[in-house]
């Protein structure tokens, strides 16, 4: 049994003072009940994450773990992607601790930043889908950690796995952890923390949200430390987007996007939870560069990988190579203790090889009149979105026909049994995935008009045209909407 419960024990057969022998003032403790959340969020694929949450804006704006929602780490997908691609989060209040906790709100996810494991959901409708009206949700206030001391009486309410009800546990603030800004990056507490606990409310005994609940750190020492990102951490871009009005679109944060031929100035400054061990700072690529070698080359020796969920692929200091198989990797950068003092790098893609044209558009390309210039193409850009809430769609595929050729037709004959892969390919020109901001780019596209559809696990396929004219060098599509 963990020391701290024998503490607990303690402490109340000897009615010492102190948060474990102390209680809410009702009125408060009852305010945090119906502010507290409990959050589902199913995976694609199958599984999911449960966690807590806590209501901050009387319009349903939940404060969580990114982590509850979302990929932080390689792994069982991309970091800083969600966990479903349709966005939807399910999420459960109470109006006293006696009630058990079950779905009643459907929300999205409109902000995130893996860096921080933060994220803010927002309530969308109820479970049947009727649209929220007004601001009917019950919220407390967030503060800041100056008036806290080792030693000052916090509470964590949340939703550990397998508790239907709200569950409530106290303790005390038993220091802080800096990052290298002297920012407040993490609260220790003797606070016991579940599983399920993640993203709900440390409160202090105002009732104010000083910190969520973000996991329990095993480290070197003899027993576990529970850690809580401080609420003032919270982006000022989400207070500002929050106090200017209804927040309609997603933005993660915390994982930049390597571009071909680009570079980009970077910093760690030390907010992870690993405490005594390096930081590792994720990177995607964008999907048109999937299928071309890069290096990857910072201006200092750090290590440096290439990762294929959580196996290395290929590591080096300094730089690594990405080859053109490689698909859909993270690029990891290792980075010893920025919590001492930032730790700022550049980093620099280069590409190993000019880009070929995509998968055989050009073969399709309609022959020039006699005396006439070659047809140039274009360059088409579009986005993929879930239609019900204009939310993008990461890893949707985009799929171009050949003439002649219904693209919907031919993936619901292949869906159904009825082709086989070889046959579906002969059917397609090409076809390419979108990114996490649900963006797509075609690469030289002909002059003409082509036939495509959009498709991803759980929403119907999405037929889509493309138009090139002479003349066009870069064609904006608009947003295709895809209906779950």
């Amino acid at each position: 049994m963990r020391l701290a419960v024998g503490v607990v024990a303690l402490a109340c057969t000897l009615a010492a003072n102190g948060a474990r022998a102390q209680e809410l003032d009702p009125e408060v403790t009852d305010r945090c009940v119906r502010a507290a959340v409990k959050i589902t969020m199913l995976a694609d694929g199958g599984g999911g994450s449960t966690g807590s949450g806590t209501l901050i804006d009387p319009r349903g704006y939940v404060l969580t773990n990114f982590h509850v929602v979302g990929h932080l780490r390689p792994g069982n997908g991309i970091p800083g992607t969600l966990l479903n691609r349709a966005n939807r989060v399910q999420l459960a209040t109470v109006e006293s601790a006696r009630q058990s906790a079950r779905p009643r709100w459907i929300g999205a996810v409109v902000r995130a930043d893996a860096r921080l494991d933060l994220a803010l959901v927002r309530i969308l409708s109820d479970t049947d889908g009727n649209p929220i009206q007004g601001a009917p949700f019950p919220t407390i206030p967030m503060a800041g950690t100056e008036a806290l001391r080792p030693g000052s009486p916090v509470w964590a309410f949340g939703y550990p796995l397998g508790v239907r009800t709200i569950n409530v546990t106290g303790g005390s603030v038993a220091g802080f952890q800096m990052n290298g800004r002297d920012e407040v990056a993490w609260l220790r507490t003797d606070t016991e923390f579940n599983p399920g606990n993640s993203g709900g409310m440390l409160v202090d005994r105002q009732g104010q949200l000083v910190a969520l609940p973000t996991r329990v750190y095993h480290g070197r020492a003899l027993e576990p430390v529970e850690m809580a990102r401080p609420a003032e951490r919270m982006p000022e871009e989400w207070r500002r987007a929050l106090a200017s009005g209804a927040i309609d679109r997603l933005r993660i944060d915390g994982v930049r996007e390597l571009r071909a031929g680009g570079e980009l100035v970077d910093e760690a400054v030390g907010d992870s939870v690993d405490i005594d061990r390096p930081v590792d700072q994720h990177y995607w690529r964008p999907a048109p560069d999937l299928v071309r070698p890069a290096r990857i080359t910072l201006d200092g020796r750090h290590p440096i990988a290439v990762m294929r969920g959580d196996t290395v692929v290929r590591e080096g200091m300094g730089t690594v190579d990405i080859q053109a198989d490689d698909g859909d990797v993270v690029i990891s950068i290792l980075l010893v203790n920025p919590q001492d003092a930032p730790v700022t790098y550049r980093v620099g893609v280069e590409s190993r090889e000019a880009a070929a044209p995509p998968r055989e558009v050009l073969q399709e390309q309609p022959v020039a009149p006699a005396g006439s210039a070659a047809p140039t193409g274009a360059v088409l850009t579009g986005t993929v979105v879930n239609a019900t809430n204009g939310q993008p769609l990461d890893g949707a595929w985009v799929f171009v026909a050949r003439p002649g050729v219904d693209p919907s037709e031919a993936l619901e004959l292949w869906t159904s049994g009825r082709l086989t892969q070889d046959q579906l390919r002969e059917r397609f020109i090409t076809a390419v995935r979108t990114n996490v901001r649900g963006e797509y780019v075609f690469d030289d596209v002909p002059v003409g008009r082509w036939e495509g559809v959009a498709a991803i696990d759980g929403f119907r396929f999405a037929p889509v045209t493309f138009v090139v004219r002479e003349g066009d060098t870069r064609v904006e599509l608009r947003p295709i909407q895809m209906t779950p």
